[in-house]
């Protein structure tokens, strides 16, 4: 104690040698000013935080801001402290309130960057006020345009997380939290390019757009209006990122969709990419895209023999839906040289065969039913996952098949092994009767 006494003896002589010249600094009341400084500031030093706290509430009460821009820093410990240390529930909302109280001084009073500084402050209010959305989401709001493109990856994700939930409360429009994320989104842009390299930044704006995409905020037109504008086939980053945020919120119906497909296509070519795009394009009804992107995902040297019965299917159901059954069948075929008994090639040549239209009598055009129902007899026994399936175009085929006197009129008996030709195509079936 004699040794913290002389300390602040030496110190004291200090502040009370340059009072004389420096009353603005400390104050009309600069030598209570200076002492309790001194005083506090000695158990700050060694972190003894309780017993600083009744010099630092004096020195807080004397001096003015100019008098050291520690009392703000030490003032923040010493209310964390008591926070944590003396839990009173009738003080503690108070030791909050000086803790935001203080943040706002210091940066009224002190060049200091207020980027960092308001982002401390949304740190403290996420900590000790959590439940205060509103206060939370202001502050985090502030820290970020304080900071722009500076403002640290965390405190960017927070503060649109925040606008979200406030969002997801009904509190903030959805306008409102599209036109906080195309500013954030901005500022994360800057800090990619400045920093290309750093994988938190990078993550950060994947991060940003994760949120978004998952808020439920975002219809497609407004995606699409806030999208087009930068949009540019050339960046593969903002091409993958643009297919990512309209697949995560169903927008895949739309023209910057299927032009960003097929830039990203056309920047690292792929069977994958190949095929969505074959199955983007049937789904809108275009078939010839269809057929050249199912063409090119076979076609491609990295394509493996599972994924090629895949591309060959759909390749086959594009050309059902032009009724070009023969390429149909043809493509079929092909998946049945990489796997012989795949259930769902034989439930999709069932398909082809009931869409067959030919022959010149009452037999002829109706036994390409015959055949559909063998196909998908065959399908539900090499899978039977697709039983069910078959059985209801088994029993659709049923109803076409010819009536018994047709047969005994064209003098043949159930039963009988029948060749059907049909289209250039032929199969062996036998003779059946609608029931």
């Amino acid at each position: 104690m004699k040794n913290l006494f002389s300390a602040f003896i030496v110190v004291l002589f200090f502040f009370l040698a340059n009072a004389a010249s420096a009353q603005g600094r400390y104050g009309k009341d600069s030598v209570d000013c200076v002492k309790n400084l001194s005083f506090y500031l000695d158990y700050a030093k060694q972190q003894q935080w309780k017993d600083a706290h009744p010099f630092w509430e004096q020195a807080f009460k004397l001096c003015p801001p100019t008098a050291s821009q520690n009392l703000y820093i030490h003032g923040r410990q010493i209310m964390k402290h008591l926070i944590e240390h003396d839990n009173n529930p009738a003080l503690q909302q108070g030791r909050i309130d000086t803790i935001m109280m203080l943040y706002d001084i210091q940066m009224g009073s002190y060049n200091v960057n207020k980027g960092n500084m308001l982002s401390q402050k949304a740190y403290d209010m996420l900590t000790y006020r959590p439940e205060n959305l509103d206060a939370v989401y202001e502050a985090f709001q502030q820290a970020v345009m304080a900071g722009r493109e500076n403002t640290a990856p965390p405190t960017m994700v927070i503060a649109l997380q925040k606008a979200v939930e406030l969002y997801q409360a009904e509190k903030l429009s959805a306008d409102k939290l599209l036109e906080i994320y195309t500013t954030m989104n901005g500022f994360a842009n800057l800090q990619v390019k400045a920093n290309p390299d750093d994988e938190q930044v990078a993550r950060m704006r994947q991060d940003l757009e994760s949120i978004l995409g998952t808020s439920g905020a975002a219809s497609c037109d407004k995606l699409i209006t806030m999208l087009e504008p930068t949009f540019n086939p050339q960046d593969k980053d903002l091409v993958i990122r643009t297919v990512q945020l309209l697949n995560m919120n169903d927008c895949s119906d739309n023209n910057l969709y299927y032009k960003a497909v097929e830039a990203y296509h056309a920047l690292e070519p792929s069977p994958g990419s190949a095929y969505g795009l074959g199955n983007m394009y049937l789904a809108k009804g275009d078939v010839d895209k269809a057929v050249q992107y199912f063409k090119e995902a076979i076609a491609h040297p990295d394509a493996v023999k599972e994924d090629k019965v895949k591309y060959y299917l759909k390749l086959a159901s594009a050309y059902l839906k032009e009724s070009n059954t023969t390429q149909a069948i043809a493509n079929i075929r092909q998946a049945l040289v990489i796997t012989p008994n795949d259930g769902k090639c034989f439930m999709l040549l069932g398909n082809c065969w009931a869409a067959q239209r030919c022959g010149d009598d009452e037999i002829a055009k109706k036994a390409v039913f015959w055949v559909a129902v063998d196909f998908f007899n065959k399908a539900k026994s090499a899978d039977p996952s697709l039983t069910e399936e078959a059985n209801k175009f088994i029993n659709n085929c049923s109803q076409h098949f010819p009536l018994q006197e047709d047969i005994f009129f064209h003098d043949l008996t159930i039963g009988d092994i029948y060749t059907v030709n049909c289209n250039g195509l032929t199969e062996q079936t036998r003779v059946r009767a609608r029931k």
